[in-house]
């Protein structure tokens, strides 16, 4: 029973470790991307925005020429956070779920029959103790059922005649 919990418990411990493993690298992948595509909009609004300004100036003026730029930016950035926000963990994560669930259904189906047998244990105790409270209250109550048959059959023998 106690290897059973012992071995339940291990394969938790592993199924745990491994989603957070798996839950760090997701964060760590998004992190990144996220990352890069601030780099991206301050190295865009830096370089090409200056060299875009002077290109569109002279066709636009230097207001609509800001304006197309500063939008064309943040509609990277905001392609650049969508693809970060949707990445997924994948079947790893799945594995390690279930994995997990599957260890947490037996660990508490362990439980349970070591409860059940605490129950017994604590019944027999019980049991015990109101066999010793007897013995000690009525000693010849509890000795004198098991002592009557052979008194008894003692008690017959002698009441035969010899022959």
């Amino acid at each position: 029973m106690m290897d059973n919990v012992a071995r339940n418990l291990r394969i938790l411990w592993r199924a745990e470790s491994i989603i957070a493993d798996i839950r760090v690298r997701q964060m760590m992948t998004r992190s990144s991307l996220r990352g890069v595509a601030a780099l991206l909009g301050v190295f865009a609004f830096l370089m090409g925005n200056l060299s875009l300004f002077f290109a569109l100036e002279q066709a636009w003026g230097p207001i609509w020429a800001a304006a197309l730029i500063g939008l064309a930016n943040l509609l990277l950035a905001v392609v650049l956070l969508v693809i970060a926000q949707r990445s997924k963990p994948g079947r790893e994560m799945e594995l390690a779920l279930e994995v997990r669930n599957t260890a947490l259904q037996a660990l508490e189906t362990d439980a349970q029959a070591i409860q059940q047998q605490l129950a017994e244990f604590r019944d027999e105790v019980r049991g015990v103790r109101e066999a010793v409270v007897g013995f000690v209250r009525h000693p010849l109550d509890s000795v004198l059922p098991s002592l009557l048959v052979p008194l008894a059959g003692a008690v017959l023998k002698g009441m035969k005649k010899p022959e």
